[in-house]
């Protein structure tokens, strides 16, 4: 299974390269991530990681200390919250998060870029990637920008994944 939430940052990157009378609000656009999963068991720089974090910024390129992370979980009926480290790989603006939180119950892994945008990653029963939201809000202009996400959301995303396993 593979998950990629590149085409809205894709999109907009060509909206605004190919046409030079781009509005002001398509000028400079948010910071944006994707999540890749599976990862490619044979680069040496992504060996054993759960997930890739691909991070798009209007300008230049981001660094690990503008993410942020957690994995929030249900163990035995006791909320557990891990943070999370991103290790750099050999590209540019692509981060690998490795398996830092317990085997057993459920889990959702919260990755923010920029205190901007944030996916929400649950985890199935086997550890691995089941589902990627990016919370979004549409905009006066009909665009989609990432939006804040509560921690009623997170909830809301674990105790589901929990009722699933």
């Amino acid at each position: 299974m593979r998950r990629h939430l590149f085409i809205p940052a894709v999109a907009l990157s060509l909206v605004v390269a190919g046409t030079a009378s781009a509005r002001p609000a398509l000028a400079k656009w948010p910071p944006w991530l994707s999540i890749e999963a599976p990862v490619n068991p044979f680069d040496p720089a992504t060996r054993d990681a759960v997930l890739l974090v691909h991070t798009m910024v209007h300008s230049g390129t981001t660094k690990v200390s503008d993410l942020a992370g957690s994995a929030e979980g249900l163990v035995d009926g006791a909320r557990r919250s891990v943070a999370l480290r991103f290790d750099p790989t050999n590209k540019p603006g692509v981060y690998a998060v490795r398996r830092q939180w317990p085997s057993g119950g459920a889990w959702v892994l919260r990755i923010t870029l920029l205190s901007n945008t944030t996916a929400l990653v649950t985890l199935g029963p086997s550890g691995d990637v089941a589902a990627v939201n990016v919370p979004t809000r549409v905009a006066s202009d009909g665009m989609k920008l990432p939006r804040a996400v509560a921690a009623r959301e997170v909830d809301s995303t674990l105790y589901a994944a929990a009722r699933r396993q």
